[in-house]
């Protein structure tokens, strides 16, 4: 029915051309109004460059949307759409910033639209937070158009206050009495002016309803007979095929797109490309979408043919089959076993994942995957060991305390099974224990002793081969930049946690194909750290390097690499300690791993905190905005010792004691003894700027009791530009005392060092406080180099060396550094 193209009027291209004007255009009205309609005209009219997702159903994990929103950027930036899917959908602050940067260094040529239809389907925050993220950054020619039925779940009140949004809404998108009118003379030139009066009052400018009506009245259907809209599409639209067309749209509607030959491998019907070819001729609610080569079917329809399903369960489950195998067989593993999930071929999922060739960390968290494992008996799962330890693992790292305990009990049932099993091959059998006694340690996780404990039995039992499920790309520091920091749960310690790591934790490189490789060396180069050992930092740390290389030990390399910038940083080296910082943060940008970059972060932040540049810790660290976090084991809580030295060097006492109280809370999680001596000397310079010497000596004198057990100094050291007055009181009553001399003059050096390095401070150039005064008024990148008389490639180049100098990732955050500390 081209007819129905009257949507492209002049009106609704006027009213949508407001797209272009705002980062983000809402566009809202009840089904049935054309709201995709209109706005799929309009794109197309502009022949602008746009992409569209939508959402198929409330419960779709975001893991769909991600992958088909990096396939889309693809088609702009490949390699930026590779990076984006690498990452994964961001749940945590630095990977937020790491997607926005890539966002940021894409070139939009031209005005591109980034549509997703039926927003009202997503109950998901993130997808919120992140939308949210990507118009504060106004990025140039980069419009979101956001079409849904409903905005209850829409927060977006800052970006209207700061006029970044605009709402297009039912009353500005429905037909006036006038365009219904001339819309129903180009319908049906024969109408009556009663039948007018009647669809005007009646459908209020509802298009898709008045299309319906009217194709009604050729069928004498008399206006307003019909009491929904459910009576009217069956009845003008749906009876209007036989039923073995009918049967095809309905089988059709378990999906919102598809191509003809993903249609055929569903329905397997031999005549789709016939029918498809046929409706979309014939029926104004089946579209097709020439660039992408998929058909779509509106939304009122869909409706209607979703609730008009008389398919018994087993058959709307072979569809979903089908469709999981159509997207397994294009590589689309997550896609595919969730539509496994829901047709309930749960067995395939389990069988894929039981095979060790298909052990992948990704895989595991399909839609509907912890309700999938939680929901199946145990004498199921038992037949499929590894996919059920996958699923364990899983669970034990992103769980709390009660989740843990009982993965623990599970874990016991399993191994007695198949301890007690009589017919079993005994290799397997014995393979299977050794894996059930892996992820049994992470149940006891950073209990060094006893994380070890089983390590002779495994090897034993898996007799000279690898564990299917420890890998050896896992993070083994978990995110931490710090081995010892992880594992020191208590005072006096700390030579029995370097025996264990030096000694004991190799054995787990042994059974997972070299992870862990170099740890041996890591403690060594931290231990020497921590207690002021510098001459043995240097040499162990380049072991663990060169020799967690030969496994591609990520992790580790990070951990030596950061001992290397905190002792080239005692040692008055900044510019050797940043170049080290910053040649490590390249290489592991490459490997686009979120928990990587989110320890790259703490390092900088950490580094940078200790050498006094607050304005150069990432942004993230500089505010505490820990939200969402995506840590394994619910956080190991370096992130707030970072975040205390950012508070700490912005001078800002008051907010420095309160947080010390709760930071206290997140280091009890797992004991970690660093992070109460940290936080000890945080309290110590607060209450020492806020009420004086004495209560100041107190609390440092507290810290230092904490740390003597285990002669740990490097704390005091890295903060000695805060604390060397009350160590300087502490020191003249304890002349005597070696350790508080050592820690003391040790401190001295510290600052002395400090002063007398190269390191300088954030210096844009004259040009560069130009571009980004000119981008904080608002002002895009085009404006800015038509303002300034430079092109709009050279105004990029600025604003790119901006963000670097001012370690952010996009204009959001370089206004808000800039503006925090002054430079505009």
């Amino acid at each position: 029915m081209k007819k129905i193209k009257l949507l492209k009027r002049q009106r609704i291209n006027h009213i949508l051309s407001v797209i272009y004007h705002y980062p983000l255009t809402i566009v809202e009205a009840p089904m049935g109004f054309g709201k995709t309609t209109a706005v799929r005209h309009f794109l197309e009219s502009k022949k602008s460059p746009y992409f569209w997702i939508t959402f198929l159903n409330s419960n779709e994990n975001t893991s769909f949307l991600w992958s088909d929103f990096s396939n889309e950027i693809s088609k702009i930036d490949e390699d930026a759409g590779q990076k984006l899917k690498s990452l994964g959908f961001p749940v945590d602050v630095p990977q937020m910033s790491k997607v926005l940067s890539i966002l940021n260094h894409i070139d939009y040529d031209e005005k591109t639209v980034f549509v997703i239809d039926d927003y009202h389907l997503s109950k998901k925050t993130q997808v919120n937070k992140l939308l949210r993220q990507i118009v504060l950054e106004r990025l140039d020619n980069f419009h979101i158009v956001i079409i849904t039925r409903d905005t209850t779940e829409i927060n977006f009140t800052e970006l209207f206050s700061k006029g970044l949004c605009q709402v297009i809404s039912q009353q500005q998108l429905k037909f006036t009495y006038e365009e219904i009118e001339n819309y129903c003379l180009m319908m049906n030139k024969n109408i009556s002016s009663s039948d007018l009066e009647k669809i005007e009052e009646y459908t209020d400018g509802w298009i898709s309803l008045t299309y319906m009506v009217i194709l009604g009245l050729e069928k004498g259907i008399p206006v307003g007979m019909n009491n929904t809209i459910e009576d009217l599409v069956e009845n003008t639209l749906f009876d209007a095929y036989d039923g073995y067309i009918q049967n095809f749209l309905l089988e059709l509607s378990i999906m919102d797109s598809f191509t003809a030959k993903q249609a055929f491998f569903v329905t397997h019907e031999e005549r789709t490309d016939k029918i498809l070819k046929k409706l979309r001729q014939e029926n104004a609610f089946v579209f097709y979408d020439e660039v992408n080569k998929t058909y779509k079917i509106h939304n009122v329809l869909l409706d209607f043919l979703r609730i008009k399903q008389h398919f018994k369960p087993a058959h709307i489950k072979e569809l979903y089959r089908r469709l999981g195998y159509w997207y397994l067989s294009k590589k689309d593993f997550i896609i595919g076993y969730g539509y496994l999930n829901r047709a309930g071929d749960v067995e395939k999922i389990l069988s894929d994942f039981n095979n060790p060739h298909n052990v992948r960390n990704e895989l595991t968290e399909f839609e509907g995957s912890f309700e999938m494992f939680n929901s199946l008996p145990e004498e199921l799962l038992y037949k499929y060991p590894v996919a059920y330890l996958q699923h364990i693992f899983l669970s034990i790292l992103k769980g709390n305390d009660e989740i843990v305990e009982d993965c623990a009990q599970r874990l016991d049932r399993l191994q007695q099974f198949y301890s007690e099993i009589e017919v079993i091959n005994d290799n397997y059998r014995n393979h299977i224990i050794a894996e059930i006694l892996i992820v049994k340690k992470f149940t006891v996780f950073n209990h060094a002793e006893e994380m070890i404990v089983n390590n002779h039995k495994i090897i034993e039992l898996l007799n000279g081969k690898q564990s299917y499920i420890m890998l050896r790309e896992n993070e083994y520091t978990f995110g931490s930049p710090h081995l010892i920091y992880i594992y020191f749960r208590e005072q006096g310690t700390l030579k029995e946690i370097l025996y264990t790591i030096t000694k004991k934790f190799s054995l787990h490189a042994k059974i997972a194909n070299g992870c862990g490789t170099g740890c041996e060396y890591v403690g060594l180069a931290e231990y020497a750290l921590e207690t002021g050992d510098f001459k043995s930092v240097e040499l162990n740390s380049f072991k663990a390097i060169y020799k967690a290389k030969t496994k591609e030990q990520t992790s580790l390399i990070i951990c030596a690499n950061f001992n290397l910038m905190r002792l080239y940083a005692f040692q008055g080296k900044i510019d050797e300690s940043i170049r080290i910082l910053n040649n490590l943060e390249e290489e592991v940008n490459e490997l686009n791993n979120p928990i990587y970059n989110t320890t790259m972060d703490l390092c900088r932040g950490y580094i940078y905190g200790c050498i006094g540049y607050p304005e150069k810790i990432p942004y993230w660290l500089q505010v505490g905005d820990m939200t969402d976090g995506d840590f394994f084991y619910q956080g190991m809580a370096f992130n707030y010792i970072v975040y205390g030295k950012a508070v700490m060097l912005t001078k800002n006492y008051v907010k420095l004691e309160m947080l010390t109280e709760s930071f206290e809370e997140y280091f009890s999680i797992f004991s970690n003894q660093l992070g109460f001596i940290h936080n000890s000397i945080f309290k110590a310079v607060a209450k020492y700027n806020l009420y004086g010497m004495e209560k100041g000596v107190s609390e440092l004198q507290e810290a230092l009791s904490k740390a003597r057990q285990d002669y740990i100094i490097a704390p005091f050291v890295e903060n000695a530009l805060y604390i060397i007055s009350m160590l300087e009181t502490i020191l003249n009553n304890n002349s005597r005392d070696e350790y508080i001399n050592k820690t003391t003059v040790l401190s001295r050096k510290y600052i002395e060092n400090l002063q007398n390095s190269s390191e300088n401070k954030i210096n844009l150039s004259q040009r560069e406080l130009e571009v980004l005064s000119l981008t904080a008024k608002g002002l895009k990148r085009t404006q800015v180099a038509c303002k300034l008389g430079i092109s709009e490639s050279t105004a990029k180049t600025h604003l790119q060396n901006i963000y670097k100098k001012l370690q952010v990732s996009g204009k959001f955050e370089a206004v808000k550094i800039a503006r925090m500390y002054g430079i505009i």
